[in-house]
């Protein structure tokens, strides 16, 4: 087994030693360069006094690089007489002699200069293929200058051109001593093939040719050029000339416009709007300049525009058009409008219907019962009023069509077909198609109105025409609560009321608009329905019962909440303060201090009465508390005048005067003076000519003071009025002002009683 085995790698390894010697003898030949070969094909072209081109198939020798060609030129045997300048590198060239032009790398031609070289002469020429390992010449070709000689390209020198025709003249380049026939050729510039002329002579005399091409259009573009070669050659002929450009002349309109018209209002008065087609290039034959308009009986109207309006009259009109140029007037077009009275009675189109068929749009009628010389199938997009026609005139036999011009989907067609009688045409029977549909492209958001408890009114606008894409079919609304819910409408119904909706529920709604082609849905609107009575009631009579239920207690414990709510207040006009006063007489002075009581409470703490009839009585620590400080009031007490006392004998002896208001609380401080009096018995109110005045009011009788700046100590009863309700003021100064006091004690009508103008410094209360 193992003998085999080696035996078997011994033989592999030899067949690869084998396949790798033969690589290298292959490698070895294939690096070496062989023979060239011999070039085929050669042909040679003879520029008049100027250069020799030769062409070859190079064969195998186009694979190897290093291969170098060269031609060699021998004169022919009958020709070794004459001498050749300038060609070659020998001046002369006998039948034994050659001369060779080297040409280097190249291919497959070769091009030698020659300022003189004999025309009539016969030459041989080969090509020599040469490499390092030898070189080969080709077979020797024939060239007989008479039969190859290529022109050069002639040259377009003056074209004259007429309505229907252009003259073109145009001469060679080179001094030739034979004749030459010459090639045209010619086209519209909007074509794609070319017309030739041939076999145009050129003399060799005049050098020149010329040709007059007849039959073009009028108006239009053409392009033109020339090719030449020696008369009797067929093979060498000139480069085409450059293409020269050429516009005919103006010539009349050859063809009417396409009239049409539409009215404004079909009956009287009314409008007839002329419509016409703007004519083709080709039927136009030069620049339209305006219309001419020519109404029976009527003066000739022109415009530059394709349109023009005139009234309707209630006769039957006839209208004719005409465009020109500069050159004349197109044939007319005649439109017959009929009477109104007669319009009417003429017969019509019974029905008009459109369909789609291989991407276009097609429409197909009944004819009516009537002979008619014609039909007009008018189109527009949009609505009626704004859209922009297009029309058609077709025979008396066709019955149906496809719409001409730039159909578009998505967009509403309106299609109407009219009859055509002798006395014009009738009424049209229109209809409505789209070449491709849509989904809708907008959708206005619904409105949700009249929301009930188990019920809502939704509302919407209708999508526009331009912005449907195709025929709506119906409208579908969708309400969500937990459970999603439909309702579809027909296109025509622009509100829908949903019913049997769950009270006092949160709805979410949205609108769809559907084709055929497809939906789309608006934003979505949320809504909630109102209570039912059941649950108003349920909510509302419990809180009507507990409010009674509050009142009846109310009632009940109306004393018991009268004294938690309102204690009863000291009326200050019963209070024993007034006898106390009458008691004291404190002497004037200018600085004193306040007493704080030795348990630390406030003055405005101290009740100083609660009411005359009241069994209250004063215990000792308030009644020196009381004293001490009246004891040092700065001013002498004056007591106030009583009730029906005179005041001028009672008060009009002082400077200065003294008072509290008492009402259960040390009241305010006023400027040096500080007044007490029975609550029934003084009203003080401010001083109508007073500036930043404090007023402090009582109930009954009248006492006036006028403060420019009052300090308040403790809670002070202000008013800016003898009527108004008090309020409750509290001090936040801590320092000492000076103060300037008027006051004026009246009891029952405005009497002078006291004026004070004295400065004194006081120092504020503890609060």
């Amino acid at each position: 087994m193992q003998l085999v085995f080696s035996l078997i790698m011994f033989l592999c390894a030899a067949i690869n030693k084998g396949i790798l010697q033969a690589n290298k003898d292959m490698a070895v030949m294939e690096s070496k360069p062989a023979l060239p070969e011999k070039v085929t094909n050669i042909t040679c072209t003879y520029f008049l006094n100027s250069t020799i081109t030769c062409s070859w198939n190079p064969g195998s020798n186009i694979q190897n690089r290093q291969t170098e060609y060269s031609l060699i030129y021998y004169r022919n045997i009958f020709f070794n007489d004459t001498p050749v300048q300038n060609c070659f590198p020998k001046a002369i060239i006998s039948s034994s002699e050659s001369v060779t032009f080297p040409c280097g790398l190249s291919k497959t031609e070769c091009t030698v200069k020659c300022g003189a070289f004999i025309f009539t002469a016969k030459y041989l020429i080969s090509v020599r293929a040469e490499n390092t390992m030898g070189k080969e010449d080709s077979e020797k070709y024939h060239l007989d200058t008479r039969h190859a000689v290529q022109l050069s390209t002639p040259v377009i020198t003056k074209i004259i051109a007429a309505k229907n025709s252009l003259n073109l003249t145009w001469k060679g380049q080179d001094d030739f001593p034979f004749d030459v026939t010459c090639i045209l050729r010619y086209k519209k510039v909007t074509a794609g093939q070319w017309i030739q002329v041939e076999n145009i002579p050129m003399e060799m005399e005049e050098k020149e040719a010329s040709f007059h091409i007849g039959g073009l259009e009028p108006f239009s573009n053409y392009s033109a050029s020339v090719s030449c070669i020696r008369k009797g050659n067929t093979i060498y002929w000139s480069e085409w000339s450059a293409d020269v450009y050429c516009q005919t002349l103006e010539d009349r309109p050859s063809k009417a416009v396409d009239l049409w018209r539409s009215m404004e209002n079909p009956g009287f008065p009314g409008t007839i709007y002329l419509i016409w087609k703007i004519l083709s290039v080709s039927d136009a034959n030069g620049i339209i300049l305006g219309y001419k308009v020519n109404r029976r009986n009527q003066p000739w109207m022109n415009t530059t525009e394709a349109k023009i309006s005139f009234p309707r009259s209630r006769e039957a009109c006839e209208v004719t058009v005409f465009a020109y140029n500069s050159a004349g007037d197109s044939p007319g077009v005649t439109l017959r409008i009929p009477a109104i009275s007669k319009q009417d009675v003429l017969p019509v189109i019974p029905v008009v219907q459109a369909f789609t068929k291989n991407n276009q749009l097609w429409v197909e009628w009944k004819a009516p019962p009537s002979a008619v010389t014609g039909y007009v199938i008018d189109w527009c997009v949009g609505t009626e009023a704004v859209c922009d026609r297009d029309w058609e005139h077709v025979n008396n036999t066709t019955l149906t069509t496809y719409l001409t011009g730039n159909i578009e989907p998505l967009r509403r067609y309106i299609i109407s077909v009219y009859p055509v009688y002798e006395q014009g045409s009738g009424t049209p029977t229109s209809t409505e198609a789209y070449l491709k549909e849509g989904a809708p492209g907008k959708i206005h958001t619904p409105e949700v109105s009249d929301i009930k408890t188990t019920e809502a009114t939704i509302k919407w606008k209708e999508i526009p025409k331009d912005q449907r894409n195709g025929f709506i079919v119906n409208y579908t609304i969708v309400f969500l609560n937990k459970e999603q819910h439909f309702k579809a409408v027909n296109s025509n119904v622009l509100e829908c009321t949903l019913q049997s909706l769950l009270p006092s529920t949160q709805y979410r709604v949205y609108l769809k608009a559907s084709t055929k082609a497809g939906s789309i849905k608006s934003s979505d609107v949320i809504f909630t329905t109102s209570l039912s009575t059941e649950a108003i009631a349920s909510v509302t009579l419990p809180f009507i019962f507990m409010i009674f239920l509050l009142g009846v207690v109310c009632v009940v414990k109306k004393p018991v909440l009268k004294e938690q709510f309102w204690p009863p207040v000291p009326n200050p006009s019963k209070s024993s303060l007034e006898h106390w006063l009458d008691k004291y007489h404190p002497q004037n002075i200018l600085e004193w201090t306040v007493l704080i009581p030795d348990d630390g409470s406030s003055v405005c703490d101290v009740h100083l009465s609660d009411s005359i009839n009241s069994d209250h009585s004063y215990s000792s620590s308030e009644k020196q508390l009381l004293d001490s400080y009246i004891a040092e009031l700065p001013l002498p007490y004056q007591p106030v005048p009583g009730i029906g006392e005179d005041i001028d004998q009672h008060s009009a002896k002082s400077n200065n005067f003294l008072q509290f208001f008492s009402n259960k609380e040390y009241i305010s401080m006023v400027q040096t003076t500080e007044f007490l009096a029975p609550k029934d018995s003084w009203d003080v109110t401010t001083s109508p000519t007073a500036t930043q005045t404090t007023g402090l009011k009582q109930v009954a009788g009248q006492l006036h003071v006028t403060e420019t700046r009052v300090d308040l100590l403790c809670n002070t009863i202000a008013t800016s009025g003898g009527d108004t309700p008090p309020s409750q003021l509290v001090s936040t100064q801590p320092y000492v002002k000076e103060y300037e006091v008027t006051a004026t004690a009246t009891q029952g009508t405005t009497n002078p009683a006291f004026q004070n103008s004295t400065d004194l410094p006081y120092t504020r209360l503890p609060m």
